[in-house]
């Protein structure tokens, strides 16, 4: 391994400039200027690597360096900052290392005259296949660390692009990773201008360039024609859904969940007077993530007695209103499994259910091979780390009632059949139950009440957890989560802009209630509705806009753009191995072929030397036939001369004929003397 140290800057480079184009404490949103060209000095180091270990180690340099930069706020988890930092930074790595294996399939494929195609242009696709290829790995090495159990999708692209808006609008489409591509597309296409401008190549090749430059200036356009138009379409919603969102600014972990409860109370105080205020009713009020302590259902008992003055469930029926809050339940006594909820209470402060987390935070939550005996000491003597959550066992449709259209009458046009027939009886009485449908509806009125789904905490970044979600019906994404511990507003708005692309991938409104923030609310394109200053104590009441469901092409088939990366990477990965392994297989058949069919001295001259005698034989019989028909012709003297001069002509041919059967002759025996010796040899 010949690794240069320029490759490795480059890798360094690479890492440090994306790392500041995502949100950090210097640019609070990200810069997608930086994201353009963050990746170029990654694609001049794998083009200029010379096997797979170099490949590996500068993607793994780069993933190491921009994780270390964009999520050092990791080292604030509790004091675990060797599992939830180090872990998560020595991981990540290690497998954008392997994606650096994968992406030098196609330099390793490069022949020898590489060079002079690229300096002469007579390649016209080759720095489109060097483009598309390194787009479509990066995007690959984003997706596969995105998902899983093991998945954390931070660190990619589509965070630094947040801020250009019109470009992230193909969201709904290809999901975040045609974000990614595009932002890699133009990345490669810097980076091969640079390649030209120091090769002095030739203008063939930059004609080649231009063509290159043309397919990413038509691919931007695209993106964002598609983006103004879907930014600026004009949404009507159907209904609104008066909820108050409380951000305490208070972590749970430290002060228990006395200061936390006491703190939230006074503050949906605060926010259902907001709404007495306008002249509204609260539908619903949402405590963010981890709030309650003691594991549920059991502790229902426990806060109809806690806080001392007013118990929780006391609090809730004073005010007649729902309450969301996050909490913890234990979902299997016997083997001790808990996880981390959001719990659903009537307006009488009953218990009524949970939605568990089904995405946990690796080496924070949920430690691998935690319930290994050798992991499970390590983990409590070692690190003190004595306790992991259990993932959510089902997806769960929480429906609240809207006051406000409680008194509306029910839509005419819902609930029936496409087909249907309405008939009197014998009698000729109608069908009581049938006319009912045509009076009251033939289903719910959908105008008086809210379907919402709860991604807790960190599965806003999981379209995968919340596509399903979403195909339950859910209305509106209603995030809980705790970041308060990160400390850092830099990690507080990375989370934000990670979730937000919920709101565009299937069009829905989008709400977070936080901790410590950020606290918002987000339209179907996007936009900022409402929101709540970082670190604050606060409450939001917010009349939320419901839209109509539409389903997008990425709510339909999820990562399509993926898969198909995917499979245009393995068929050309089977092109090389092919090109490489067959004729490899090839030759070794005729090996093993010309060893085995080697015949003795004795044997015959092949067939084309047997026809070359044949002929030969041929023409000597002619010959004689001639001289014998001359010897018993009396003829004139001028005629025999010319019968011997036509027979020396015929002789003079057949002489070097037979000269060269000879030849043929001897090469062949030669050849088939040496094989011979040599297999003797090898026996």
């Amino acid at each position: 391994m010949n690794l240069t140290v320029l490759q490795v800057f480059y890798a360094v480079f690479s890492g440090v400039i994306e790392g500041f184009a995502i949100a950090n404490e210097f640019i609070p949103y990200g810069s997608p200027f930086l994201a353009l060209f963050c990746l170029a000095p990654l694609y001049i180091a794998l083009y200029k690597s010379k096997s797979y270990k170099e490949s590996f180690v500068i993607f793994f340099i780069q993933v190491l360096t921009v994780h270390l930069i964009s999520s050092y706020w990791l080292a604030n988890f509790h004091g675990f900052a060797a599992f939830t930092l180090g872990a998560s930074a020595a991981g990540t790595a290690f497998q954008g290392g392997l994606m650096g294996v994968l992406a030098y399939a196609l330099p390793a494929n490069f022949d020898r005259n590489h060079e002079l195609k690229e300096r002469s242009g007579t390649d016209c696709y080759l720095p489109f296949k060097r483009m598309l290829w390194f787009s479509a790995i990066w995007v690959l090495f984003e997706y596969e660390k995105s998902v899983g159990a093991m998945g954390y999708p931070w660190g990619t692209l589509s965070m630094a692009a947040y801020s250009w808006k019109l470009f992230t609008q193909i969201a709904d489409v290809t999901g975040v990773y045609g974000i990614s591509f595009i932002y890699a597309v133009f990345s490669s296409l810097f980076a091969e201008g640079i390649n030209l401008i120091s090769s002095g190549a030739q203008q063939k090749a930059i004609e080649n360039y231009r063509q290159a430059l043309c397919f990413t200036v038509a691919l931007f356009t695209l993106s964002g024609v598609y983006g103004i138009f879907q930014y600026l379409l004009p949404r009507i919603p159907e209904k609104y859904f008066n909820a108050v969102l409380v951000q305490q600014n208070v972590d749970p972990w430290e002060s228990g969940d006395k200061e936390s409860i006491e703190i939230s109370k006074k503050l949906t105080l605060q926010g259902i007077d907001s709404f007495l205020n306008e002249g509204k009713e609260t539908d619903l009020v949402v405590w963010s993530e981890g709030v309650l302590a003691k594991n549920f259902p059991g502790a229902r008992y426990f806060y109809s007695r806690f806080p001392e003055d007013e118990s929780l469930s006391d609090f809730i029926r004073s005010k007649q209103v729902p309450f969301l809050i996050g909490g913890a339940t234990k979902v299997n006594h016997r083997k001790r499994q808990f996880a981390n909820s959001a719990i659903l209470f009537d307006r009488e402060g009953t218990y009524s259910g949970f939605y568990s987390k089904i995405q946990l935070v690796p080496f924070a939550e949920k430690i691998p091979y935690y319930d290994n005996p050798i992991m499970h000491a390590l983990m409590t003597n070692l690190v003190g780390f004595n306790s992991t959550f259990t993932s959510g066992f089902q997806y769960v449709l929480f429906k609240v009632p809207l006051k406000s259209y409680m008194s509306d009458l029910p839509p005419l046009n819902t609930g029936h059949k496409v087909f249907e027939t309405i008939e009197l009886d014998s009698s000729g009485l109608s069908n009581a139950d049938k006319t009912n449908k045509y009076i009251n509806g033939a289903a719910q009125n959908p105008d008086t009440f809210i379907s919402f789904t709860t991604p807790i905490c960190f599965e806003d970044a999981f379209p995968n957890i919340c596509r399903n979600l979403y195909t339950m019906g859910s209305e509106v994404f209603l995030n809980i989560t705790n970041d308060s511990w990160s400390k850092t507003r830099s990690s507080e708005i990375q989370h934000f802009i990670v979730a937000s692309y919920l709101a565009t991938e299937f069009r829905t409104t989008l709400v977070r209630c936080a901790n410590s923030g950020y606290t918002v609310v987000l339209d179907p394109a996007g936009k900022i509705l409402a929101d709540l200053p970082l670190f604050e104590e606060g409450s939001l009441a917010y009349s939320i806009p419901i839209y109509e469901r539409k389903a997008t092409i990425y709510s339909r088939c999820g990562d399509w753009f993926v898969i198909f990366l995917l499979l245009s990477v393995i068929a050309f990965n089977t092109y090389v191995l092919c090109g490489i392994w067959i004729p490899y297989f090839i030759e070794s058949r005729k090996a093993n072929r010309r060893i085995i069919n080697i015949e003795p001295e004795e044997d015959k001259v092949p067939h084309a030397t047997e026809a070359k005698s044949t002929a030969i034989e041929a023409k000597k019989k002619a010959v004689k036939t001639t001289r014998s028909a001359v010897k018993k012709t009396p003829a004139k003297k001028p005629a025999v001369k010319t019968t011997e001069k036509k027979a020396s002509a015929t002789r003079a041919k057949a002489k070097p004929v037979e000269k060269d059967v000879k030849k043929t002759r001897t090469k062949k025996e030669t050849k088939s003397a040496e094989k011979a010796k040599v297999s003797k040899t090898k026996k």
